[in-house]
């Protein structure tokens, strides 16, 4: 079974690491779902029902689990990619997954239920048969293979789970696996579920020939216009007055389709302070940089011991480098620099640190070497010693290195560069990579390892070019800020909390304080930070509780290791109808605001199409307010743009496809004025009609109709109206 085979290859990583991430996972938030008075929590609700709390953490485990083991067997990866833990971005990413693919499986299935379609087992096999799944095309997965998804592969991973099951056995990786199937699985089946959705909605809107014929004649000519511009900023909004009966009017018209909300948002001011080094933090790190360089300059040996206790960036090996391999200050000064001259301490503003370095060796490399290498490794010293010489011994008696190396870990014929040696993995010490570069090419030698017990049989096959190479000591210290630091910025924020009592005050008194007042409209259940801020998942859940209300202050949150934020709500809005006088934007502006606007531009429209009413195109021309302008090369499926307004309007290209040359269009209304066009010239492209074609462009992307496009955004929109989803997931996650 090639699949599993591959992961146990990797040894214990792949236990270790999905194990631990479960445990995480159930010991770390997962607990708080038990916490409640009833074994039956909820993470929110579909159509009115809950969702259950323990059906998501086992979705969430499959979902963390199949990342991870998604990872392991990606071959872009390095084996420090691989094993390396998620960062809290990426955890969060993985959240939104799984509550993306629990929600929109459970509202796939619901409708798929009511319109009589399912996908079934032998579905999903010819599927995966065929290469027939976007998502699987997206990922790497531990089924792939050069032909594509291994079915084989998986019934052998089935079989075998399902054995050690009924045996009661437990094999960590055989489960994870498994287990990163079944998440698979879920997601193939809901994108076969949603194509099918798809399809009906697509057999639903198939285009006639009379559409077809209509559409290709639109798309088959091309215009050269005049276009008379009448800008809605010419009106004076004086002459445009709209009344708030009018704006009510509009609103309670159109709240139904235009302005609702499906879940429940706050909207919120905070302050949001970044603690950063005082002068006197600053100089405690520079007094202790001057120790470490000053340890160097008497000659201390003990290079790790110093990068340990200076808590440098960098950790100590001996190898040779490229100067790539330093950061970009070390860098600029590293070819100037003198063996064992300690430069610094010095400071690199770019990322905030305190430097000190010593380069220790200097030297001409080749640039890139060819080599063959085999390890050989044991407990015991005498049986390296004795397996080694055998190993050797053979080889520099022309034994065939494939048939030698077989039975240990080894590299065949592999190109390293200087810039990649290290990386290589084959060394671990700097004796060991000077042999390999000086080496007779050819020649077979073994040399040992400094942090494993075993040696290298190594011959060097070829070498290309010349490569300066350094090592050195590299001590480097972010500039952080101490405890008295923070404890200052924390205690001058709890003093200014202390002194508002309302929203006002805290406008009002902010500015003084030193601090800038921030506003975020819209906080909902799927948000997971405010802004950039880091870690402001305790601020977005305290602005979510169910009994918030408008002005209510939180507590002071401390936000990652270096931010304090705090928050006050400014207003709650239960899901449905928005109001009117609810800020949409950060700047302030209302609901009303973009009503009232858009019902300025119909009055200014109605205006100037009644100074235009009766008149010829040359009056029309002569307006004061005309600007006039020439568009070539107009066409229908694509928007016009407007020269003398610098705007695209799509109604100019819309109904010039429908007249002919010598015409001139009525005033037509657009988005940014009022339109008068003179079609100049009329170029037929001559295409040749194929009414299957024409029919699969007006159902694709690309038709200007894109009848089941739209359909299917509608019925998918529509779908989130059916099964309103209530997303309770910041309660416990």
């Amino acid at each position: 079974m090639a699949t599993l085979q591959k992961l146990r290859n990797m040894g214990p990583l792949l236990v270790i690491f999905v194990g631990l991430a479960l445990f995480a996972f159930i010991a770390g938030d997962a607990w708080r779902l038990f916490q409640t008075d009833s074994m039956e929590a909820s993470v929110g609700s579909i159509d009115g029902d809950k969702l259950s709390a323990n059906d998501f953490q086992e979705l969430y485990n499959e979902c963390e689990n199949a990342q991870r083991v998604f990872r392991l067997t990606d071959p872009r990866l390095n084996d420090e990619q691989r094993t390396a833990s998620f960062t809290e971005e990426e955890l969060a990413y993985i959240k939104d997954e799984a509550w993306g693919v629990f929600t929109q499986l459970a509202i796939a299935e619901r409708q798929a239920e009511l319109l009589g379609i399912a996908v079934t087992n032998e579905e999903i096999m010819d599927i995966l048969n065929n290469n027939g799944s976007m998502y699987l095309n997206s990922i790497s997965h531990p089924f792939r293979t050069e032909s594509g998804f291994s079915v084989d592969d998986l019934n052998s991973v089935i079989t075998s789970y399902n054995e050690m099951m009924k045996n009661g056995r437990h094999d960590a990786n055989l489960a994870s696996i498994y287990n990163c199937w079944k998440y698979m699985e879920k997601r193939i089946r809901l994108e076969a579920l949603i194509n099918k959705q798809a399809k009906l909605v697509e057999y639903a809107t198939i285009a006639n020939p009379v559409l077809a014929n209509k559409n290709f004649e639109l798309n088959d000519n091309s215009f050269n216009l005049e276009v008379v511009a009448f800008p809605y900023s010419e009106v004076a909004d004086s002459v445009a007055e709209v009344s708030d009966k009018e704006i009510e009017k509009y609103y309670k018209e159109n709240k139904e389709y235009l302005y609702k909300q499906l879940q429940d948002t706050r909207d919120i001011k905070y302050i949001s302070v970044k603690v950063t080094p005082s002068e006197s933090d600053k100089q405690e790190i520079l007094a202790q940089m001057n120790e470490y360089a000053d340890m160097l300059r008497a000659g201390d040996k003990d290079y790790e011991r110093i990068m340990r206790i200076s808590r440098s960036e960098y950790s100590y090996n001996d190898l040779l480098w490229t100067k790539e391999a330093y950061s970009e200050d070390i860098q600029l000064r590293l070819e100037s620099s003198k063996l064992n001259e300690v430069v610094g301490p010095y400071i690199n503003p770019s990322d905030n640190t305190y430097n000190v370095f010593m380069t220790t060796e200097k030297t001409t490399v080749p640039d890139s070497i060819m080599v063959r290498a085999i390890v050989v490794t044991s407990q015991s010293n005498d049986e390296v010693e004795a397996t080694t010489d055998s190993l050797l011994n053979a080889l520099k008696n022309k034994a065939d290195f494939k048939e030698i190396a077989a039975n240990y870990a080894h590299v065949d014929s592999m190109w390293i560069t200087s810039k990649q040696f290290y990386t290589a993995g084959i060394i671990d010490n700097l004796d060991t990579q000077k042999e390999i570069y000086n080496a007779r090419p050819g020649v077979y030698a073994a040399s040992p390892f400094k942090t494993i017990n075993g040696k290298l049989i190594y011959q060097v096959i070829e070498k290309k070019g010349k490569a300066d190479v350094y090592s050195a000591v590299v001590i480097k210290r972010e500039i952080t800020f101490g405890s008295d630091t923070y404890d200052q910025a924390y205690n001058k924020l709890s003093q200014f909390v202390a002194s508002c009592k309302s929203v006002e005050d805290v406008d009002s008194k902010a500015m003084e304080s030193g601090y800038r007042v921030q506003k975020l409209n819209d906080v909902n259940a799927s948000m997971r930070n405010i802004n950039n801020v880091p870690q402001t998942y305790n601020v977005v859940k305290w602005v979510l509780d169910e009994d918030r209300k408008a002005g209510e202050f939180s507590r002071i949150e401390e936000c990652g290791s270096d931010h304090l934020v705090f928050a006050v709500v400014t207003r709650v809005s239960p899901k449905g109808y928005i109001a009117l006088d609810k800020e949409i934007n950060m700047y302030g502006t209302k609901l009303s605001d973009i009503i009232k606007n858009k019902l300025m531009l119909d009055k200014k429209a109605e205006i100037i199409m009644n100074e235009l009413a009766g008149k010829d195109y040359s009056a029309i021309k002569g307006n004061s307010m005309a600007k006039v302008s020439n568009v070539n090369m107009v066409e229908y499926k694509k928007p016009t743009n407007v020269p003398s307004l610098n705007v695209d309007e799509p109604v100019i290209n819309v109904t010039a496809a429908k007249m002919d040359a010598g015409e001139i269009s009525e005033p037509l209304k657009g988005d940014n004025g009022v339109y008068v066009i003179n079609v100049l010239g009329k170029n037929a492209k001559r295409g040749n009609f194929n009414a299957e074609t024409e029919n699969e462009y007006i159902l694709s992307n690309g038709g200007m109709y894109d009848y089941a496009n739209v359909a299917g955004q509608l019925f998918q929109m529509g779908l989130e109206e059916v099964y309103p989803v209530e997303n309770k997931l910041f309660r416990f996650f």
